[in-house]
């Protein structure tokens, strides 16, 4: 839209060097057509964003028309919100930064959310705090399930699996370079056969356990929730997915990413927390600001404060309910 606004405005407003009628004569057709018609209008203009532009139109295509994910990266937006704002000053001399530090507070209204920033920021780090606390108890929590996988050689051997079972598949951008990041493969059969690698690895020390029942419980795994919801989403109905069962223990590795952090707050969830979704909770909290929701349209700055200051006191109290829940159970756990 960018670009079609710039080749759609008269040459004395923007300086383009083409004539109106080979501009006019871009617009109506394809994108890349149109990248083409900003490059050749356009002195001075930045090849290089032009690229990365192309780049990630390719990534939108192949979100799109090959359903291969259902979102982006971060690092991927990060960079392309760079670009759009260097393209505006680039071809329409806006300063999109400037757009949006423009408020009308009011001096109350900037004093009030100066102090819920502040009130926030403290409260952010209590939920660093909070989350660290956790992690420990976690492990406190598979000391007393089964001490061994707590052991340097099992935690070497776990993260050697783990590498082999990750592919060079996916991309991502570090500093404006390509780099490559891995990714499971997202066929069930495939991580069918990488699950058998860690059950030779987990099941012989788990079968002490006196825990083993509920660790090698079978649960059904696959894609099956995220199909679901994007066929009510899409109201596409009849989707079949292939799922699977799987000991419990080991159902993190059906999840897109996992780690020796999850496979112990797994059995956290497992042995201490039950039917609580604990660890999907835990991945939709937030430790920095970043990953906070962004200020919708509708809401005033002051609103937004506010909301998000609510969510984190709530994310808190959450947090504080996981704690107790698991220093309760290390305490009867001690007592047998």
């Amino acid at each position: 839209m960018l670009f079609k606004t710039y080749l759609g405005l008269p040459k004395h407003i923007t300086g383009s060097i083409t004539p109106e009628d080979e501009r006019y004569n871009t617009l109506r057709k394809g994108f890349h057509h149109v990248i083409e018609g900003v490059k050749n209008s356009r002195q001075g203009i930045s090849v290089k964003e032009l690229a990365r532009v192309e780049f990630f139109h390719g990534l939108r295509n192949k979100l799109y028309h090959q359903g291969n994910g259902l979102t982006i990266n971060r690092s991927h937006l990060d960079e392309y919100i760079l670009l759009v704002k260097s393209l505006f000053k680039q071809l329409l001399k806006v300063d999109i930064e400037e757009q949006l530090s423009n408020t009308s507070l009011t001096k109350d209204e900037a004093d009030q959310i100066a102090k819920l920033k502040e009130e926030f920021n403290s409260l952010l780090e209590l939920s660093k705090t909070k989350n660290n606390t956790l992690k420990i108890l976690c492990s406190l929590i598979v000391e007393k399930v089964a001490p061994q996988l707590l052991l340097p050689s099992f935690v070497r051997e776990f993260e050697t699996l783990r590498d082999r079972a990750y592919s060079e598949e996916g991309f991502s951008i570090n500093q404006g370079e390509i780099t490559s990041y891995k990714t499971l493969p997202n066929d069930n059969n495939l991580r069918m056969d990488i699950l058998g690698w860690f059950e030779e690895l987990v099941l012989p020390i788990i079968k002490s356990s006196p825990y083993f029942d509920s660790l090698h419980k079978k649960v059904e795994v696959g894609n099956k929730l995220h199909i679901d919801s994007l066929s009510s989403h899409l109201g596409v109905k009849n989707v079949e997915v292939v799922r699977h069962e799987v000991p419990a223990i080991l159902s993190i590795i059906f999840d897109d990413f996992f780690s020796l952090d999850k496979f112990y707050f797994n059995i956290a969830e497992i042995v201490v927390f039950k039917e609580i979704d604990f660890q999907w909770q835990l991945n939709f909290m937030c430790f920095t600001l970043k990953d906070f929701y962004p200020m919708q349209h509708n809401e005033t700055e002051l609103e937004y404060w506010v909301s998000t200051l609510d969510t984190c006191n709530s994310q808190n109290r959450k947090l504080d309910g996981f704690i107790k829940q698991a220093n309760y159970w290390l305490e009867n756990s001690y007592r047998l």
